[in-house]
């Protein structure tokens, strides 16, 4: 990679430590602390509206009860999905109103096949503007075809996420056209890394969680991360005068499509 370089910090489902994940609200917080993008993750309704929300269910995230505990997304109308209370008053968002009220870069991750061609007819009604901060994630290369045939682009095109190396995942992305792909930082060596970068490939690896992951991200030059508590990975990343030579930007800014120049 040569420069000029960029580091993107996202906001794990936004600042999770501050606020209900995945809510208007901890988006909000993750940007009051100075994220470059927010990561998030959308489902798909049984009445077509795509939703955020991590899991299939809301066992793990409703703060109060609900009859809907342990009914998967896809059984649930949009009406049933915002009687759910995810604490701090906060309800389920739908995509549209994130992109309504967030103006940092976001990383939207497929979490269902069903949701891919929905979230390209949404984006392809947006702004330019909001389509040129948005990037398309997934761990299923299959959602991520299908967003792209039903897609006309996204400045900052579509990530991988490869769990382990054990794969096919480098033909997966050379097929999608993958810009990004997203590792554990146990998956990756330097020499991987230098091998991506040399393919024009982006690497974002997570996630921050203390000081020994500000000098992992150094050791193996990769170009993004995320944290549960980005106010803290922040302040781990600005106060490293190393960080701070490789990626003299970081804190000057959001990024515009936070692409590297290879």
């Amino acid at each position: 990679m040569t420069t000029p370089r960029t580091f993107v910090l996202a906001g794990h489902r936004g600042n999770m430590a501050a606020a209900p994940e995945n809510t208007l609200l901890s988006f909000a917080s993750a940007e009051a602390v100075g994220v470059d993008e927010n990561e998030l993750d959308v489902q798909l309704t049984r009445d077509g509206a795509l939703v955020v929300l991590h899991d299939r269910t809301v066992e793990r995230t409703a703060a109060t009860s609900t009859p809907h505990l342990r009914t998967p997304i896809e059984n649930l109308t949009l009406e049933q999905i915002r009687s759910v209370n995810l604490g701090q008053d906060q309800r389920i968002p739908t995509l549209d109103e994130v992109l309504d009220s967030t103006t940092a870069l976001l990383r939207i991750e497929i979490k269902a096949l069903a949701a891919a061609q929905p979230l390209a007819d949404l984006l392809s009604r947006r702004s330019e503007s909001d389509q040129a901060r948005c990037i398309v994630t997934s761990f299923s290369s299959l959602s991520l075809a299908d967003f792209v045939s039903a897609s006309t682009g996204l400045p900052r095109g579509v990530g991988l996420h490869v769990p382990d190396t054990d794969s096919n995942w480098r033909d997966e992305v050379k097929r999608i056209g993958a810009s990004t792909v997203l590792m554990p930082f146990r998956a990756l060596t330097r020499a991987l890394v230098d091998d991506i970068h040399h393919d024009g490939i982006r690497v974002e690896a997570s996630l921050i969680e203390g000081p020994a992951d500000i000098r992992t991200i150094l050791e193996l030059d990769v170009d993004a991360s995320a944290s549960n508590a980005p106010g803290y990975a922040r302040d781990l990343l600005k106060a490293s005068s190393e960080f701070t030579n490789r990626f003299p930007s970081f804190g000057q800014g959001r990024p515009i499509h936070a692409n590297a120049t290879c």
